[in-house]
């Protein structure tokens, strides 16, 4: 059987974090994060890559995060490197949105956020391997911890991400309407889905790209 290289670019809901009072982060085991469980859905010979950090956005380096250097936490500046660490790739999910919803973020980038997505989805579709490329509506806000704000996310990030998967003609997974903005599938802090949620967002998405 044929192997398919699945690439999951995102932020912390790739990761799988898990909140934690203090640091380091931790996260939820790997078979229960929803990259894996996707895979396991989807059946055959997958291999997924976890490429999720932290607070990534999708074009802002947040400067309230400077200890990480070189692309830092902007995913428009590190995904080429991402692309090159990981060929060859024949699909790649992406979900981005919920850090730029931070005001300082939004307020700086978000005038740029439908043309770098485009750019972003445009590279990736350019690869010799000609991926799928998806995109996600990212997960529900339930409370507006570490400055995430939700009223962004509804009336800027997600019109954008629809404007530029029209554009570049790219199947959007509607997480955001899909997975139940109820307590009992996310984490203490409202914005990270905890197990059960990581399981409902795998099963989303894998009945989206399943080929």
């Amino acid at each position: 059987m044929t192997e398919r290289r699945v690439m999951c670019f995102g932020d912390s809901n790739t990761w799988g974090l898990v909140p934690v009072a203090t640091p380091p982060s931790v996260r939820h085991p790997r078979a229960q994060r929803w990259p894996h469980v996707m895979a396991a859905a989807l059946g055959g010979d997958v291999t997924v890559i976890e490429e999720g950090l932290n607070g990534r956005t999708t074009d802002a380096a947040d400067p309230l995060a400077p200890l990480l250097g070189g692309a830092g936490l902007d995913g428009s500046a590190y995904f080429p490197a991402a692309l090159a660490s990981h060929l060859p790739l024949d699909l790649v999910i992406i979900m981005l949105g919920t850090n730029d919803t931070k005001p300082w973020n939004w307020d700086k980038h978000g005038k740029d956020f439908e043309a770098n997505t485009i750019s972003m989805i445009n590279l990736f579709k350019k690869l010799p391997t000609h991926p799928k490329v998806y995109i996600c509506y990212p997960p529900k806000i339930l409370k507006p911890s570490y400055h995430i704000i939700e009223a962004n996310l509804v009336r800027g990030v997600i019109p954008a991400i629809t404007k530029a998967a029209h554009v570049t003609h790219t199947p959007i997974i509607n997480v955001f309407a899909k997975l139940p903005g109820i307590p009992k599938y996310y984490d203490r802090d409202g914005v990270h889905p905890n197990i059960k949620g990581e399981a409902i967002m795998a099963h989303i998405i894998a009945k989206a790209i399943r080929y």
